[in-house]
């Protein structure tokens, strides 16, 4: 009769499974630090970018900056001889050719158009966080500054402008207002068709508050374009954009 013996398989030690956790600890960890290094250089390339933008942004706004104080410039200039003029229209009301530069340089006002997509990107996709502390706070306030300027401008350039548009309805000759632009009307139609002093006392005064609320606007840009270049000089200094 046969004896049939069992197969004897040798039974693994304990240190065997040891090693087999350690590999598989070890390929989860590694894949773990490819896949966090994989983030960290793109998280790394896309502050790049989007400091790059705000860059170019700063640029943009550099040369709005410069625009507007130099076309302030050419409006200031006129409206630094309106008390002249207010004498010689006293005088004569019917010889108030002088108004017609006051009216020329005080029918608008420039309104800046700051470029700030990159700062509204990084609000709405929460690119923020991805920024270092110092870049992020410099940007943080300087949407500030740009911000606080436009709720000066809605407030103080605005109802200035707005003034001095209606006290020239009130004084203006219609066709002397409709030819204004041509070379020839003063000698035709008179420029206004009336001497109310009250009234011309009205234009003049909001003349002067326009005139400030220019000023005031020039000063901020100048402000603005000081923060701006500043900021220009800072990125690219660290990032060497140029």
């Amino acid at each position: 009769m046969e004896v049939h013996h069992h197969a004897h398989t040798d039974r693994k030690k304990w240190t065997h499974y040891l090693w087999e956790f350690l590999m598989l600890f070890l390929a989860v960890f590694c894949g773990f630090l490819a896949e966090y290094q994989l983030e960290h250089m793109i998280e790394k390339e896309r502050r790049k970018e989007y400091i790059l933008s705000f860059y170019y942004d700063l640029n943009n706004n550099l040369a709005t900056c410069s625009g507007i104080i130099d076309g302030n410039k050419k409006r200031i200039e006129p409206l630094n001889n309106m008390e002249a003029c207010y004498d010689s229209v006293l005088k004569n009301w019917k010889a108030a050719d002088c108004l017609a530069g006051l009216l020329k340089n005080s029918r608008g006002m420039a309104v800046p158009q700051f470029s700030d997509g990159t700062i509204e990107q990084l609000k709405n996709a929460g690119g923020f966080r991805l920024l270092i502390k110092e870049d992020r706070d410099s940007i943080i306030l300087y949407d500030a500054v740009i911000r606080n300027y436009k709720y000066l401008e809605s407030m103080v350039l605005q109802e200035s402008l707005d003034n001095v548009k209606n006290s020239f309805k009130k004084l203006v000759n219609f066709k002397a207002n409709k030819f204004l632009d041509s070379a020839s009307y003063a000698t035709e139609i008179p420029f206004l068709f009336s001497g109310n002093q009250e009234l011309l006392n009205e234009l003049f005064n909001d003349l002067v508050r326009y005139r400030r609320a220019i000023t005031f606007q020039s000063n901020q840009m100048i402000q603005l374009k000081g923060k701006t270049d500043r900021l220009v000089a800072y990125f690219n200094a660290k990032y060497h954009f140029d």
